[in-house]
């Protein structure tokens, strides 16, 4: 087996929610029309710097599924994987998530949801972030041959949110 020693990982908390349906649960929220044209546009951004990733692991909230479905037609998966387990999670489960992907994975994206995505990006750079945007992408690269040792820094390669492209 051939291991590639880098690691990326992308992280993107969902697209902008809508609150106009009070009847329907947090994990049922769709997403409201600035979440759809943030999720549009970010998708096409992060399809123009990656034509692949190697596999997604989402939360399965409305407002996640709604918003991978913007990135999933623009950039091709090799996998995903839709669990409960992200659904506003810990940083500390997100990562025990991360630690037990495949190493042959060498491009994971984890789209999820607040606090546990800000507090992820905190540990794992040397970026400090006081709170994780909706539709923000970060991608961080680790020179690690297998994502159970993700807990060592990685360099930040690229942070961009919706209002980085908005006039």
């Amino acid at each position: 087996m051939v291991f590639n020693n880098m690691k990326r990982l992308i992280i993107l908390r969902h697209a902008k929610s809508s609150w106009d349906y009070p009847e329907l649960s947090d994990y049922e929220r769709p997403l409201n029309s600035r979440g759809n044209k943030d999720a549009e546009m970010m998708s096409l951004k992060l399809s123009e710097r990656l034509d692949h990733i190697d596999s997604a692991i989402l939360s399965s909230s409305k407002r996640t599924e709604l918003t991978y479905e913007y990135f999933q037609n623009k950039i091709n998966f090799k996998s995903e994987f839709f669990t409960d387990e992200l659904y506003h999670a810990s940083s500390k489960k997100i990562i025990s998530i991360i630690k037990d992907t495949n190493s042959d994975i060498n491009s994971l994206m984890v789209l999820g949801h607040n606090p546990g995505l800000t507090e992820i990006v905190n540990l794992l750079t040397n970026h400090f972030l006081y709170n994780l945007p909706t539709t923000r992408i970060i991608i961080i690269k680790f020179n690690i041959n297998s994502w159970n040792k993700i807990s060592e820094k990685g360099d930040l390669e690229w942070i961009k949110f919706p209002k980085d492209y908005k006039l």
